[in-house]
């Protein structure tokens, strides 16, 4: 699946499975999502993959959906769940920081994303889930 995000006739198609794979339901990463970052961040970098502004989404939603839940707060408890109930989102940071070096090359990068610029919230996000 991986291979065919660069494919650009495979591309839509691979973009659209990887997405099912990397998310167990709504604002839900999957526990495939932490061994799946390292690859996301290589291809939203590159400018020659197709489709790279959807890829470069799911790094975010990725980086938003790992932060930590506030286990002193009860919203953040309703709607992420306690953080040991979901260890994916521990070892998605750990992928993030372990490639922090990407995360710092995707926010230098002035075409992505694709569209309007990056909010603070999202800018944010990756910079704390890279632990930078």
């Amino acid at each position: 699946m991986l291979r065919g995000l660069v494919d650009p006739r495979a591309a839509e198609e691979a973009s659209r499975a990887l997405s099912w794979l990397v998310m167990s339901g709504p604002l839900r990463i999957s526990t495939v999502m932490p061994a799946v970052v390292p690859f996301l961040l290589r291809l939203a970098a590159d400018p020659s993959v197709p489709r790279r502004g959807e890829l470069f989404d799911l790094v975010l939603m990725a980086a938003a959906l790992s932060e930590p839940a506030d286990p002193g707060s009860a919203w953040d408890l309703a709607i992420s769940g306690p953080e040991e109930d979901h260890p994916e989102r521990a070892l998605c940071r750990a992928s993030f920081a372990a490639d922090a070096a990407w995360v710092r090359r995707l926010l230098a990068e002035e075409g992505l994303p694709v569209g309007s610029p990056l909010s603070d919230d999202e800018r944010a996000s990756l910079l704390g889930a890279a632990g930078l």
